[in-house]
């Protein structure tokens, strides 16, 4: 794996990691060489070395009245997540002492008829995981038309981590997939949570439907999924999934 999108996943900026690993490369040196081997303007050079020196990665020493700059090791870069973890765990408290206060806001302009639209694969991500946290041990998600639309791997991927989340609630999935899908999905077909089947008929889009909730995925390049929260709508759309589940083949 190619150490910049980890390094930058973890909270570096691009600057900032050129002018890091070129420190690595080079020891001790001054921002002249820096802005010489990188590339960057001078002035993002400068706030760049800054930011690193403020994050505890990077070094420095005065000779002749010219600062020279030294990364420091790089196990300070496994200090450095166990900052942010602990900077989580704080903010993680004060959100979950102030929710009561948020949700009671929220409720105020919630109809009995809620609909939402989640852009993108964090859109995506959380329209799930909103239904996951209501969901218990026992209870059943109905999938209609699973399939894994036109970024294979990175559907893959966040369904694999959905189920994952699933299996530790014990709850249970019931899915009928495009035949299409028969080869995809292979952590979550094979899961103890779930059941499957197969439809002949390949749907655009896939069909969600869990306790008073609907939505609708579109697994686009941007995913994209509408949800309806009203339990008259979830019925009907169980009610549908019962007959196409008798139709469907395992």
């Amino acid at each position: 794996m190619d150490v910049e999108p980890l390094l930058e996943e973890i909270g570096l900026s691009k600057n900032e990691i050129k002018i890091y690993l070129i420190l690595l490369k080079l020891g001790s040196t001054t921002t002249g060489a820096i802005i010489k081997q990188t590339g960057i303007h001078n002035s993002k050079v400068y706030d760049g070395l800054e930011r690193l020196s403020n994050k505890g990665l990077v070094t420095y020493v005065v000779v002749a009245n010219t600062k020279h700059f030294t990364a420091v090791n790089p196990e300070r870069l496994l200090d450095f997540l166990e900052d942010k973890k602990k900077l989580i765990e704080e903010h993680e408290k004060g959100i979950k002492k102030f929710l009561p206060q948020l949700k009671a806001m929220r409720e105020i302009g919630v109809d009995e008829t809620e609909a939402e639209i989640f852009r993108g694969w964090k859109g995506m991500e959380s329209v799930f995981n909103e239904g996951i946290r209501v969901m218990g041990n026992g209870d059943t998600w109905y999938v209609i038309g699973a399939y894994a639309g036109e970024d294979v791997k990175r559907t893959d991927q966040l369904i694999t981590k959905i189920i994952k989340k699933c299996e530790k609630k014990k709850m249970k999935w019931k899915v009928l997939y495009n035949e299409s899908a028969r080869k995809t999905f292979q952590y979550e077909q094979a899961s103890p949570i779930t059941e499957n089947r197969f439809l002949k008929q390949e749907t655009p889009a896939t069909i969600n439907v869990y306790k008073d909730v609907m939505f609708i995925a579109l697994w686009i390049k941007n995913p994209i999924a509408f949800r309806v929260r009203n339990q008259k709508v979830a019925d009907s759309f169980k009610t549908y999934f019962k007959v196409m589940w008798s139709l469907a083949k395992p």
